[in-house]
């Protein structure tokens, strides 16, 4: 396709002296519209015009609707490179080859076209932090979520309290005491919003993160046992070295080392949750195991392994009753506090600390309330938690690993809110290219 101005009478701005062609010049500019491999071969043909008043000598040249000056891409690219970057599994230098630009184009064309502001605060709102690692001083940004609609509200560069703080005072009061609910994990900043910020609120600590707190405790005893068995295991080598008179560096792992490396499953996962399958040999242990007697053989090699099991079974069942019950669950955590306290366990004694330290977090993440996308079927709840953010916080680590590393945070936070919201519109009218311009990073000494 060939595209060319009708030619016309030209005047000069200034003196409005009659403009004279100069020529002719050729543009050849990356149309990429058509679909299924078809390729547009787009020619454009324009005049260079100048003024011969011998006091003026103004010059110019065509301009087109449709391309920018100096640039080799039509606007429709512009649009297509955002829109393309709307998928957050996409890097700049992916979309870049795509459409044949560069990357630094690419980043800064989406600067130009997407400014996404902050979205007003709900009743039910979830906070988290992920990791970025921007500088020291921002390695953890604070994410903002709605729990009901699963969409973020905002992305803050830090979750340290010079950056909070500012920001949080800077909402209206009357928007900040319309939020009922603030779910965040065991993080006492987080806990301390309600206080600072959002009168109104009442904290609630998701409950997975109460659970993974105690199964992080019964993995560390789990460790600890392997160690004595391999302590064990080296005295034997050592003792087998001096009666054969040779020197062996390694042993094979012991039938006790064997299970508790491979069958942690046992007390940390929910008897519910296993997978049953029929017996079959097993090479390593010289002997037909089936889940049951893996359960047996594990549970044997230490004597507070069943009573571990057995008080984390209590917590378990505890956590998956009491639908919107609190006074319920409230009285059933006491009973467990009393449990754990009395246990000869240690591991349960510092549980029970913990349970009392956020006893109100914890009976308040049995509030269940109306799942918003399920509005035609009325009796399905939904139980407060960060369930929603923590499948989210994989997102923005998956940015920052395809993309090598992100320097920019205001490229960062649009491109995750850009993906994540449904709503999300571009700007009618860009930015300019100078309003977007960052300065890199300057460069050390080199030699030439």
């Amino acid at each position: 396709m060939t595209i060319e101005k009708k030619l016309s009478e030209q005047f000069c701005p200034i003196c409005h002296s009659r403009l004279y062609s100069k020529g002719k010049f050729t543009r050849h500019p990356k149309n990429q519209v058509l679909q299924d491999g078809y390729i547009l071969d787009l020619t454009v043909i324009g005049r260079r015009w100048e003024c011969r008043n011998p006091m003026c000598h103004y010059s110019s040249y065509d301009q087109f609707a449709f391309l920018e000056p100096k640039k080799q891409v039509t606007k429709i690219i512009q649009i297509q490179i955002v829109m393309t970057l709307k998928d957050i599994n996409l890097s700049a230098v992916q979309v870049a080859k795509k459409f044949n630009v560069s990357d630094t184009y690419v980043h800064q064309i989406f600067m130009r076209y997407v400014s996404l502001p902050r979205k007003p605060l709900t009743e039910y709102i979830c906070i988290d932090e992920v990791f970025i690692n921007f500088s020291p001083e921002c390695k953890y940004a604070l994410v903002i979520m709605d729990f009901k609609t699963g969409e973020i509200l905002d992305f803050l560069p830090s979750r340290r309290k010079q950056y909070t703080e500012s920001y949080f005072l800077s909402i209206p009061k009357e928007e900040r005491n319309q939020v009922r609910y603030l779910i965040c994990d065991m993080y006492n900043p987080y806990i301390n919003y309600t206080k600072n910020y959002f009168k109104n609120a009442t904290a609630v600590t998701d409950s997975f993160h109460v659970l993974q707190w105690l199964l992080r405790l019964i993995g560390q005893y789990i460790n600890e046992v392997k160690k004595k068995y391999q302590q064990r295991d080296q005295k034997e080598r050592k003792l087998k070295n001096e009666m054969t008179n040779k020197d062996y560096q390694t042993i094979k792992d012991s039938k006790e080392v064997y299970l508790l490396k491979n069958g942690e499953w046992v007390l940390l996962k929910n008897a519910s949750n296993w997978e049953y399958y029929p017996p079959r040999y097993n090479r390593f242990l010289n002997q037909v195991m089936d889940t049951y007697s893996w359960e047996k053989a594990f549970l044997d090699l230490d004597p507070n392994f069943r009573e571990i099991r057995n008080l984390k079974d209590l917590y378990e069942d505890f956590n998956g009753n009491f639908i919107n019950d609190i006074q319920g669950a409230g009285s059933k955590l006491n009973q467990l506090i009393t449990i754990y306290s009395n246990s000869r366990i240690t591991i349960f004694k510092r549980f029970a600390s913990l349970l009392r330290q956020y006893y109100q977090s914890i009976i308040a993440s049995f509030t269940y309330i109306e799942d918003e996308n399920l509005k035609m079927n009325t009796d399905i709840l939904r139980r407060l938690s960060n369930g929603p953010m923590e499948s989210f916080n994989n997102l923005p680590s998956h940015l920052r690993t395809q993309s090598h590393g992100v320097k920019n945070f205001e490229y960062f936070r649009n491109r995750i809110l850009f993906s994540n919201r449904k709503d999300a519109a571009i700007k009618l009218v860009p930015l300019s290219k100078e309003a977007v311009h960052t300065t890199g990073k300057k460069r050390g000494k080199y030699n030439k």
